[in-house]
């Protein structure tokens, strides 16, 4: 199992602190390839579905969207999603998808100060967090709502 970083760990204590149990179903790790998502989503909804979906990447999203067409899951009536950022392709769906937002500036300028201690052999192991703002969209549903399980 992979080392939880400080923004994993600190997803599953807010879950934990609402009386959520966690485990492996909150943060699964996959194979990184199309057929690995699959897989991933397909064990996600074998059992208990989940009621909302983070998602990192647009391809993901994407891929998200049809498993769940595929299988007449609606968003978000039955599932939320919400996507870790913003993108243009976004703004063809018509009830809009919810997304964080952030300005990409200061992580830049934070990569570039990185980029030129390692150069000079500095150790900059230093943590930021960089602020972000959640943007309701359709893709959101009420809480609890869900798929019925079998």
């Amino acid at each position: 199992n992979p080392t939880l970083g400080a923004a994993e760990a600190a997803f599953l204590a807010e879950l934990n602190s609402h009386g959520i149990p966690t485990g492996p179903y909150n943060l699964p790790d996959w194979e990184e390839t199309a057929e690995g998502f699959l897989t991933l989503l397909e064990s996600l909804f074998g059992r208990t579905p989940p009621t909302a979906i983070i998602i990192n990447e647009t391809a993901q999203f994407i891929a998200t969207m049809e498993f769940l067409a595929r299988r007449r899951i609606h968003v978000p009536e039955q599932v939320s999603l919400v996507a870790t950022g913003d993108d243009a392709a976004f703004a063809w769906c018509l009830r809009g998808i919810a997304h964080i937002r952030s300005d990409p500036k200061p992580i830049v300028r934070r990569i570039v100060r990185w980029v030129s201690a390692v150069k000079k052999g500095a150790a900059d192991r230093k943590s930021i967090i960089f602020p972000a703002e959640f943007v309701p969209g359709g893709s959101i549903g009420p809480a609890g709502q869900g798929l019925k399980t079998k």
